[in-house]
């Protein structure tokens, strides 16, 4: 990936879920160690290609959760007149989430449940902290993969959470806003 978002705490993301993909900027690092997805309103912004979020990131001059943090002037200033590698980027693969079972081998599930419940926080999303809190759906799979927990999940309450997250991530998704 371009050194320019290696210079930064921001990186550019694809977001994959069951009926679109969409590109975001993601990162912060936020004292509270938390990461966040490019803001639009009360919601996050994805764009058809990696191209229309560097020209959204351009022009964008909003104060927002990612505008404060280090490096989102440098990035934009950067993006000015180019625009940057991005072959190499993380995949949140929604789409393979939302029909998890007990048999999910898909890479970035771990991934998945850490986005769910940042975008949660980020946006005091009820419905996704409730699968990520404690005793939630969710969190009991985050802590199984960890060994956190007994290996034992229940399959049908997961993969109802999967759908509803999932399902929840598409509502929240803001397509190619503009500036």
């Amino acid at each position: 990936m371009d050194d320019l978002f290696h210079d930064t705490m921001l990186w550019p993301v694809r977001v994959f879920l069951p009926k679109r993909v969409g590109w975001s900027l993601w990162g912060g690092n936020m004292p509270n160690a938390r990461d966040f997805l490019l803001p639009v309103w009360s919601r996050y912004a994805l764009f058809d290609t990696a191209e229309g979020l560097c020209d959204y990131l351009r022009r964008d001059r909003t104060t927002h959760v990612l505008s404060r943090t280090f490096g989102w002037e440098s990035l934009r200033h950067g993006l000015r007149g180019r625009m940057p590698d991005v072959s190499d980027v993380a995949d949140f693969r929604f789409d393979r989430f939302a029909g998890w079972s007990p048999r999910y081998e898909g890479g970035g599930l771990v991934s998945c449940l850490d986005l769910i419940r940042d975008l949660g926080d980020q946006f005091d999303d009820r419905l996704l902290i409730n699968f990520s809190r404690p005793g939630g759906a969710l969190r009991h799979l985050y802590d199984v993969l960890w060994g956190e927990a007994e290996r034992v999940v229940k399959p049908e309450r997961v993969a109802k959470a999967a759908q509803q997250a999932v399902a929840r991530l598409e509502i929240l998704a803001k397509w190619n806003p503009r500036t």
